[in-house]
């Protein structure tokens, strides 16, 4: 389903070359943009005053950005690991194809949810120096 959700998406965005070490969007950002990854590899980066913490790592055929167009906000830190190709596609034209097609806003939704389940793991999994205690 998101391999469609891809297709879609990619079919409808601009190529937009990232040099190694440039940053994508940053925590806090309003979200301009969805974005597929089309070569290339792209680090999603938690940030603190005092840490970064990389959570994940993105390579070709993946969607990058999506929670963002719903909330209107990057929540993470993307920058490109190696030289990469991403295809940029505006927010609002995300959501626009989304409202007008049932399966590709299914498939939206299955995504998010798959990335809050690995979200939560990585939370229960987190060393206890990490953890809040109570």
């Amino acid at each position: 389903m998101s391999i469609k959700l891809f297709g879609a998406l990619d079919a409808i965005a601009i190529a937009t070359p990232v040099a190694k070490g440039s940053f994508v969007f940053s925590s806090g950002d309003a979200a301009s943009a969805v974005y597929v990854v089309r070569s290339g590899k792209i680090a999603l980066i938690w940030a603190d005053s005092h840490e970064a913490y990389p959570t994940d790592t993105f390579g070709a055929g993946k969607i990058l950005g999506l929670p963002a167009a719903f909330n209107e906000e990057y929540s993470a830190t993307a920058r490109a690991v190696v030289d990469s190709e991403l295809g940029f596609i505006p927010a609002s034209r995300v959501m626009d194809m989304l409202e007008r097609n049932p399966t590709h806003m299914h498939a939206a939704l299955k995504l998010l949810a798959l990335e809050v389940a690995r979200m939560r793991d990585m939370i229960a999994n987190a060393p206890d120096d990490n953890r809040l205690h109570l």
